[in-house]
């Protein structure tokens, strides 16, 4: 038993000496209107790239958050398993900072995620699985609240309006009733 507890408490001792100091991680920031991304690792190490963030419809949220989960091979289930390499999770509504074999960087061209050109994506994982991050996106002209996050597997983008939609009444789908001439 005795010798259980000290293997223990060598294995808490090296994680300890190990782990990065509390507090110190990856600091992302992202400005949606410059469409840029910039990296400061705990060492200092400075780096800004072009990203591709939410077009119209589809628009990054802006805010802080921190990283849900990583997959560097992941494929988007709600896109037709296009690759999302080195995807570094945000949101719970499934969105990401991940590569992207895609042109058009440095313009709002995604469906919400942040796209980085592939390299870029892949260092930014590693800087992130070696030292967590914090996140925080700006420039998006306003936050997106909660209430009009689309729902997960949802296709069509969130188009907030205030007024109801009419069809005619000659467009109503008509009723039918399997119950036949049933008296109700």
């Amino acid at each position: 038993m005795a010798s259980v507890l000290r293997l223990c408490a060598t294995l808490a001792a090296a994680v300890l000496l190990t782990a990065a100091p509390a507090g110190v991680a990856v600091r992302i920031r992202i400005d949606l209107a410059a469409q840029r991304l910039e990296a400061v690792t705990p060492q200092g190490e400075t780096v800004t790239w072009k990203i591709s963030s939410g077009r119209r419809g589809y628009e990054t949220p802006t805010g802080n958050y921190g990283v849900m989960r990583m997959e560097a091979d992941h494929h988007s289930d709600e896109y037709d398993q296009a690759p999302m390499p080195y995807a570094i999770f945000f949101s719970p509504r499934g969105l990401a900072i991940h590569g992207s074999y895609e042109r058009g960087l440095g313009r709002p061209l995604s469906h919400g995620c942040v796209r980085l050109a592939v390299p870029n994506a892949r260092q930014l994982f590693q800087w992130v699985e070696k030292n967590g991050a914090t996140i925080e996106i700006t420039g998006g002209g306003r936050a997106i609240a909660s209430e009009e996050v689309r729902p997960r597997g949802a296709r069509q983008p969130y188009r907030p309006t205030n007024r109801p939609t009419y069809r005619p009444m000659d467009q109503e789908p008509a009723f039918q009733s399997n119950f036949g001439d049933f008296p109700f």
